[in-house]
């Protein structure tokens, strides 16, 4: 680990760079509002991208899993749903080596979105791969027309890290995604689901910070303060790491 032994590192998972030029602007949007976040609470931030080898995580404090499309099935053990997106194969691999090697060294972990997705993979879980057909009562989680988020409120366990970071039971959240965590591997808790149960976010068991939410804080912070607790109890548990002590 480099730097200021008081400014934690943290790595965010990104996609390789597109060759087509308004794809990557869109990755790099989306990259920026992590990195503003993050380096609101004091973090510095550095890209993972595949190719990218494991030493990555001897130079950071935590990792943010982003964003992005569906992970490949197979890595689940189930066959692709008929509206499970194309695989992206080398993130798919990163991520998953990265998660899995990060939660074996108790380093801090936010997943957002895919990212949360990502997370319970990672751990043992496996995913619902498309809410509306496979949860046909759910409610609105994606909103297709001109990416407009959809919006619902989320309940959260009163016992988990989740709940004493938000300082609440209850959330309203911003949800743009199509699939969602559903078994959940071995010591992972459900840390909040909608109410029509819809998981919305897990937690790694263990004292470490590993947690994943299936909403966007990242695209909600500025106005909305419960959000931003989650990156600064995230940047927190980095700081803590750097410092020698316990996520």
């Amino acid at each position: 680990m480099s730097g200021d032994h008081a400014i934690p590192t943290i790595g965010i998972t990104l996609p390789a760079r597109a060759t087509d030029s308004a794809e990557r602007q869109r990755v790099e949007r989306n990259a920026a509002k992590y990195r503003l976040a993050l380096e609101h609470y004091g973090a510095l931030v550095i890209e993972i991208r595949p190719g990218d080898g494991l030493a990555v995580l001897d130079t950071v404090d935590g990792v943010v899993l982003s964003g992005g499309g569906d992970l490949d099935p197979r890595h689940y053990s189930r066959k692709p749903h008929p509206k499970t997106g194309p695989p992206d194969a080398p993130r798919d691999e990163l991520e998953l080596s990265v998660a899995r090697a990060a939660s074996g060294r108790a380093m801090p972990i936010l997943g957002i979105c895919r990212g949360a997705q990502m997370l319970g993979v990672a751990l043992g879980g496996q995913l619902v791969q498309d809410v509306d057909s496979e949860l046909p009562e759910s409610e609105e989680h994606s909103a297709s027309a001109g990416g407009r988020a959809a919006r619902h409120w989320v309940e959260l366990a009163p016992d988990s890290r989740l709940a004493a970071i938000m300082r609440s039971r209850r959330v309203r959240v911003n949800s743009y995604h199509h699939q969602a965590n559903s078994q959940l591997g071995p010591g992972v808790i459900r840390a909040a689901w909608s109410r029509d149960g819809v998981t919305e976010a897990i937690e790694g068991g263990g004292p470490g910070f590993a947690l994943g939410v299936q909403w966007h804080p990242e695209r909600m912070w500025r106005q909305a303060p419960r959000q931003r607790r989650l990156f600064a109890a995230f940047v927190d548990a980095c700081r803590a790491i750097r410092r020698g002590g316990q996520g």
